[in-house]
């Protein structure tokens, strides 16, 4: 009877229990902060008409990802957007998939690059094929080479065979010291690659070859296009002539093939008797050099090559390696398998390690510690093309000048590195960085990574006066930016900025970098850095970490860990900052976390801008000078009523919002004169404050403008269900 009753105590108890929990409901910190605010979604984002005078309306600007007009629409779209591509590399890239699967690479490819350049591609397969000689495959691959191109195979004269040149004969030669097994797997990649050349000479038919070759000699495009400060009208006719489908099918050529093959070789490796030592070629056919090199420390030194694969070793690669080297070398494929590697470019002009210009390219390195050095437009970047590195697994080294580490003009480049931890440095224009017309894409996917870009203008010129204190910062435009041309303000041509993407799934890594960085946005581009899990630390200068200017799209989200954010400069503004029609999000997942931010920011949109801060639990704190503007703030009082030639800002809602939804917070702030540290007299835990306020909103003549600072209320149960993770892996 005893046991009974404690039985049914037991039940009322739990049942108390579980009843006190549903008394907490869910609930939705968005929608609740756009209700006190008197809007809802139909408030959210911009859809520019014919009649906003002065407002660069975007269907008169060329060049825009396939996404910006509808995310501009609708921006609450904007983490589905990224965390389907933040999704692609966590399921394609695991060993486990890519062990069983020969589409890992272009899968993410595709989601992370292809689709923002084109939606007719799928990312099924390459649609390889080939049919392979059983007793000669290479030579019968090679055959087919000269038979597409209409080179001769065999010379005559005189009625008769020549004595020389011999062809065939030299190559039988050649290939009698290769594995006939060996040549079985490599024959449908040489095959492939010829698929390869001819879509990308489809892709070249309306070109003109001299407009190109002075587009493949501009090498400070970056420098250049962002205030519109040149103009290269032979850039732009090449734009409009390329067939950017068929540059995109052939890299799928390139990326499906590789995958097969080192499965075939791997398979070669573990199950026949082959001397890799003695596995040598190195013959020329009219597409490219092929050259095969065994497992020993080996130094290449080529400029000409269509497909070099390395077996093993500690080995040196000289100038362009896995690129494009001239107009004319369209097609390129490296592939080393093992060893500690170093990849040496010391000539600006060449792209190299995984870079394309006016066709495709892809260098993989299977595993080993590597150190990839260069100067500009390299390790994955693209100029009217699509160029990858891909570093599967070890500790690396990336250093470079611009354009690269994931950077693209009209093209896609990407860097990616699976596995290990690496570091990344360069000066700018990289690390996931979208210039006109590309996507540049950054990932790495797991590993303790460091991503470095030189900020100090003394070391390096690249000085934005305008935006630092005496010059002292340079533009770095990197880890995760977006950049197009502004014309406005020069010649009228302007172009769209394209989108740049940095993806860190897994590490506690470490961001530094100079102005306009860390999920930016200008000029009509996109910007986005996605950071799964880790502790992590941000450092930057001024308008970085979810940050924009002039007609863009930002973000940056991070999934969890205990991070630190911080900006102490004078001119240092962040973390949620959007000037002049940018719609930018910072969202912070989980961790107690820490922000230091001189200046303005934290939710902060000037110029009918929207901007959206969360922090969405944990026990932070919040540090800020005393001379910024922050949590919610927006310029309310700046064009009301609009100056002729601004009537657009009467049909825009200019939103900004900061929420901290969970923990127990802090709010201090520093006196910038003193340096006397004290509680924050406008935000503290549990509190709320209005720009503008009731009565200060009365006064304005035009009343579209929206402002929220709020800590929430530590009982409440409250989430935002446009950043819940839906899709399944």
């Amino acid at each position: 009877m005893k046991k009974c009753v404690f039985f049914l105590v037991a039940m009322l108890l739990l049942n108390s229990t579980l009843n006190s929990q549903e008394t907490v409901p869910v609930q939705d910190g968005f929608i609740q902060m756009l209700n006190q605010l008197g809007i809802n979604e139909s408030n959210l984002g911009y859809q520019p008409k014919g009649y906003w005078t002065r407002y660069p309306l975007p269907q008169d600007i060329p060049y825009k990802i396939t996404a910006f007009d509808d995310l501009m629409a609708e921006p609450h779209r904007t983490y589905d957007f990224v965390r389907n591509m933040a999704l692609s590399v966590e399921n394609y890239l695991k060993p486990e998939y890519l062990e069983k699967n020969n589409i890992g690479l272009l899968q993410v490819a595709f989601y992370c690059g292809v689709q923002h350049i084109s939606t007719q591609h799928r990312c099924y397969n390459a649609s390889l094929f080939a049919e392979i000689d059983s007793t000669k495959p290479m030579l019968k691959a090679i055959k087919d080479i000269y038979d597409f191109t209409h080179f001769e195979w065999k010379y005559n004269r005189f009625g008769e065979a020549a004595d020389f040149p011999l062809i065939e004969k030299n190559l039988i030669n050649e290939f009698s010291k290769i594995d006939k097994d060996l040549q079985l797997a490599l024959a449908p990649t040489i095959i492939h690659l010829l698929q390869a050349y001819k879509f990308r000479e489809i892709a070249m038919r309306n070109v003109d070859m001299k407009k190109a070759e002075r587009v493949w000699r501009i090498r400070f495009l970056g420098e250049t296009q962002f205030d519109g400060m040149e103009y290269y009208p032979e850039m732009e006719d090449c734009a409009k002539a390329i067939d950017m489908n068929s540059m995109i099918y052939a890299s799928y050529k390139l990326m499906e093939t590789t995958e097969r093959l080192i499965k075939e070789i791997n398979k070669l490796k573990a199950e026949k008797a082959i001397n890799w030592k003695v596995q040598n070629l190195n013959i020329m056919t009219p597409i490219g050099r092929i050259i095969l090199s065994g497992s020993g420390d080996d130094k290449h030194n080529h400029n000409d090559v269509l497909l070099l694969i390395d077996f093993g070793g500690d080995d040196e690669y000289i100038g362009s390696a896995g690129s494009t080297q001239s107009l004319n070398q369209g097609v390129s494929l490296l592939i080393d398998l093992e060893g500690n590697d170093k990849y040496i470019n010391d000539d600006e002009y060449m792209p190299s390690q995984g870079s394309a210009v006016f066709g495709t390219a892809l260098l993989y390195d299977l595993k080993g510690n590597d150190t990839y050095q260069s100067k500009r437009l390299s390790q994955g970047a693209a100029m009217f093309g699509v160029g990858i590195l891909y570093d599967n697994d070890g500790n690396d080294k990336y250093e470079m000048w611009t354009d690269g580490q994931g950077a693209a003009y009209f093209g896609i480049g990407m860097a990616i590195d699976n596995m290990g931890d690496d570091d990344y440095k360069f000066w700018g224009d990289g690390q996931g960085y979208g210039g006109v017309g590309g996507a540049g894409v950054l990932i790495n996917r797991s590993g303790n990574d460091s991503y470095w870009a030189e900020y100090d203008s003394k070391k390096v010129n690249r000085r934005d006066k305008d935006h630092s204190k005496g010059g002292q910062h340079n533009y770095t435009y990197c880890q995760g930016s977006g950049v197009g041309r502004r014309g406005d303000i020069t010649d009228g041509h302007s172009w769209a900025g394209g989108i740049g993407i940095l993806i860190d799934l897994e590490g506690d890594d470490k961001y530094v970098s100079g102005n306009w960085s860390q999920g930016c946005g200008y000029w009509y581009g996109m910007g986005y850095l996605w950071d799964g899990s880790g502790n992590d630390r941000y450092e930057s200068t001024s308008w970085s970490m979810a940050c924009g200017a002039h007609f863009c799209l930002s973000g940056l989200f991070d999934e969890g860990g205990d991070d630190e954010f911080q900006i102490w400069y004078e001119q240092g503004v962040g973390m949620g900052f959007g000037h002049d029609y940018t719609i930018t999000f910072f969202l912070n997942k989980g961790g107690n976390d820490k922000y230091k931010l001189q200046e303005n920011g934290l939710g902060y949109a000037i110029n009918m801008s929207q901007v959206f801060f969360f922090d969405t639990e944990g026990d932070d704190t919040y540090i800020t000078g005393s001379k910024g503007s922050n949590y919610g703030w927006n310029n309310f009082t700046q064009h009301n009523p609009p100056a002729v030639g601004t009537m657009y800002l009467l049909y825009s809602d200019q939103i900004s919002l900061f929420g901290d939804l969970k923990g127990n917070d802090k709010y201090i702030s520093i006196d910038m004169e003193t340096g006397k540290e004290g509680d924050d007299k406008r935000m503290k835990n549990d509190g709320e404050i209005y720009y503008p306020t009731k009565e200060e909103n009365a006064l304005l003549a035009n009343k579209r403008y929206y402002g929220l600072g709020k800590d929430f209320n530590t009982e409440g149960n409250w989430t935002i269900e446009y950043f819940r993770d839906k899709m399944g892996k």
